[in-house]
């Protein structure tokens, strides 16, 4: 039996049918298993993950539809340690369940930084400084020197620190600067309601320092409000350059600032436009 004879047999066409019917069904079974094993088709939403910490992100119903790796982590003084900064994918993206959600969280234990010598740097320079080292700027405390601007002592919790000495990122560092006060007199900037950091601002313009702080109720330092300051506020008012002004905060969550402003200047209005005092 020849080429020609064989392909126009019964047995070939049997042998060739047979062949065409069982790679189908192979085929059919391997794009079927596919489908189940990368699951085509089907699709999970990721869940935000911003600013969770692992006990929170443990609670969540959706966290199991996803694998969590943490692949990197960063000091942040604004934000809990713990908690992730960077998610990837981002939330509200469409993934395959099971897909892996890289993070990047906040470090449980801040890096330690060298305390860097700002001793006759100006203060802007000095703040830049702090800034480029992870470092926060806390007090200033103004001081008669013929040095005018420049920082004449560093401190850290009250103490003299030396260039050098190992810090936690974060730390707050106070700082005596030079100034030459000429006799003059500083104006008491009305205070009430600003936060800590623009309070702190306006008595560094006004070369006044702060002095104690009281936080009622629970207010933290970060979002309280200035509830009321000493020496108190009267208009025109002028203290001696350098001198300190003591602050009571209040949390805005749970007291009523507009309210308690509102009321502070309609008895200015009432009571003349030099009267008030607080």
């Amino acid at each position: 039996m020849n080429f020609f004879q064989f392909i126009g047999s019964k047995q070939f066409w049997r042998h060739f049918l047979l062949s065409v019917a069982l790679s189908g069904v192979i085929i059919t079974l391997v794009i079927s298993t596919l489908k189940w094993y990368t699951h085509h088709g089907e699709s999970v939403v990721v869940p935000n993950l911003v600013g969770l910490t692992p006990d929170q992100i443990s609670q969540l119903e959706t966290i199991s539809d996803v694998e969590v790796i943490v692949v990197d982590s960063v000091f942040d003084s604004r934000m809990p340690r713990g908690s992730v900064l960077i998610q990837d994918p981002v939330a509200g993206s469409k993934v395959k369940r099971h897909r892996k959600v890289y993070l990047t969280t906040v470090a449980v234990t801040p890096e330690k930084v060298d305390m860097p010598d700002l001793v006759d740097l100006t203060l802007r320079q000095a703040a830049a400084t702090l800034e480029t080292y992870g470092l926060r700027l806390g007090k200033i405390s103004y001081v008669p020197d013929i040095a005018e601007n420049a920082i004449l002592a560093q401190s850290f919790e009250g103490k003299r620190i030396e260039p050098g000495a190992e810090l936690l990122k974060g730390s707050i560092i106070d700082l005596r600067v030079g100034q030459s006060f000429s006799g003059g007199r500083s104006p008491l900037p009305f205070l009430v309601g600003k936060t800590r950091e623009e309070a702190i601002s306006l008595l560094n313009r006004s070369l006044l320092t702060l002095g104690d702080e009281t936080f009622e109720d629970g207010a933290a330092p970060e979002t309280a409000r200035v509830y009321s300051q000493s020496p108190a506020y009267t208009s025109g008012r002028l203290l001696n350059p350098g001198q300190s002004v003591s602050l009571v905060f209040k949390d805005p969550a749970t007291f009523d600032f507009e309210t308690y402003l509102n009321q502070i200047s309609a008895d200015t209005l009432s009571a003349g436009p030099d009267s008030l005092t607080f």
